[in-house]
């Protein structure tokens, strides 16, 4: 069973889901860049679904997609992905053209209100509480994304999959990774993101010269759902200064 899916055709895209949504979360951005003229390949299930609790197997099914594309390929993630993406990234250098992280973790503690022994519960006061931290406007927030969030949460191996990855998120330490990294990393963050704030992020886009910044008005920790229309746009805007 493939754990990804794979459209359009041209150069090469990975999108990698969050810790806590499903690869649903780039459908709007991911047919807009197939139309204009990329191949997308999206992991379809969440990170401790797609890759267990093992960065071996995220690297071993990154490396199954990279090995066989004839050109350097893009990473977009969001959240854990997005982490995930870097640390991929900065050990398959040659491999990877870009980087666009969205509401990684690594800088300050992920702040979903609610604790993992909380959402293990599966009350829907704490799942709703999850989705107020995650949306900006609560309105965006679609009734399958609860269900996800349950249904990881009440499955005991996904559970603990999803702790070790909040400890390697944890003790990842970006700055050193972009010391040693010279291809171009994008961060699109949302204005509002209260799980991974944008404030660290932007003072490292300062800090390091292959980095950007751009940020996204009205958008919560997924602004790829929230606004992917504006998401698309700054997508193609690194990608096509990749290209200059």
């Amino acid at each position: 069973h493939m754990l990804y899916e794979t459209k359009g055709a041209g150069e090469p895209i990975i999108f990698l889901p969050g810790l806590f949504a499903g690869g649903w979360i780039w459908d709007t951005v991911g047919q807009n860049m197939v139309n204009k003229g990329f191949k997308i390949f999206t992991f379809t299930a969440p990170i401790p679904v797609s890759f267990d609790g093992s960065q071996q197997k995220a690297f071993s099914e990154l490396d199954a997609i990279t090995e066989n594309c004839s050109t350097p390929v893009y990473i977009v993630g969001n959240s854990l992905g997005a982490l995930i993406g870097l640390h991929y990234a900065s050990q398959r250098k040659d491999r990877i053209k870009g980087i666009i992280m969205s509401g990684a973790p690594g800088q300050i503690e992920m702040e979903t209100g609610v604790t993992l022994e909380e959402l293990k519960t599966g009350k829907d006061e704490y799942t709703t509480l999850l989705g107020s931290r995650i949306f900006y406007d609560q309105s965006k927030i679609p009734q399958y994304a609860v269900e996800e969030v349950k249904y990881l949460f009440g499955t005991e191996k996904t559970f603990r999959n999803i702790v070790r990855w909040l400890f390697f998120s944890r003790k990842y330490d970006v700055p050193a990774v972009l010391q040693n990294i010279a291809i171009p990393i994008d961060f699109i963050w949302g204005e509002y993101d209260r799980i991974t704030p944008i404030e660290p992020w932007i003072d490292i886009a300062k800090q390091f010269p292959q980095t950007s910044m751009t940020i996204i008005k009205n958008s919560g920790h997924s602004p790829m759902v929230e606004d992917p229309e504006a998401f698309t746009d700054a997508l193609l805007t690194r990608l096509l200064a990749g290209k200059s």
